[in-house]
């Protein structure tokens, strides 16, 4: 990967996960699996820390997309090559802005536009990484999603609900009843609901 444990000056998380799927994928495969590609013992040995906890974090900010749980590990993908992945330009034409926008909305604005221009039908919610939200909000405005839905909570903007699958939903009456489905998820994350 062109590391070394005596660089001096580490490299951020974000740019180790990705330099280590674009380099240790195989040419027919866009992601690479924790445990048998060496990522996982790399990372520990690099960065002194447990991967699991970093890739899932990368993953709520949408920087990273952990896959399934296969045998020994789970598959790690950039976020635009994961499976089901959307694009960036598709998310804002879906959601009917540019991030060349002269004039921005706000972020709540933001927030309501895409959950009702995003949800599949049936659904009263997005999930805010598989639908493409938190790339088209931080390629807008370039800010975290993340850090901004948890103030507009702390505002009482939206409701955060810790659940199973990352999810905005426009629900007034019951904020955590975003999704139809009651299956649970393997990804721990929160729901977001516009109060």
């Amino acid at each position: 990967m062109g590391l070394s444990l005596e660089d001096t000056t580490k490299t951020s998380h974000e740019e180790f996960i990705g330099n280590a799927i674009t380099t240790l994928r195989t040419k027919d495969y866009k992601g690479i699996h924790s445990v048998f590609s060496g990522f996982n013992q790399a990372f520990k040995q690099y960065f002194g820390e447990e991967p699991v906890d970093v890739t899932t974090r990368l993953s709520k900010e949408g920087k990273a997309r952990p896959q399934g749980q296969p045998k020994g590990g789970v598959m790690l993908y950039l976020p635009e090559d994961a499976p089901g992945a959307v694009s960036v330009d598709e998310t804002f034409k879906k959601i009917g802005l540019t991030p060349g926008d002269t004039v921005k909305v706000s972020h709540e604005e933001f927030v309501k536009k895409a959950i009702t221009s995003l949800r599949r039908e049936g659904y009263k919610g997005i999930h805010s990484v598989f639908s493409g939200f938190n790339q088209a909000f931080k390629q807008y405005f370039g800010e975290e999603p993340v850090d901004v839905t948890t103030r507009l909570s702390k505002e009482g903007k939206i409701a955060t609900r810790p659940t199973r699958g990352e999810s905005c939903c426009t629900s007034r009456r019951r904020p955590g009843s975003c999704q139809r489905s009651t299956r649970p998820s393997r990804r721990s994350d929160s729901r977001l609901a516009i109060q």
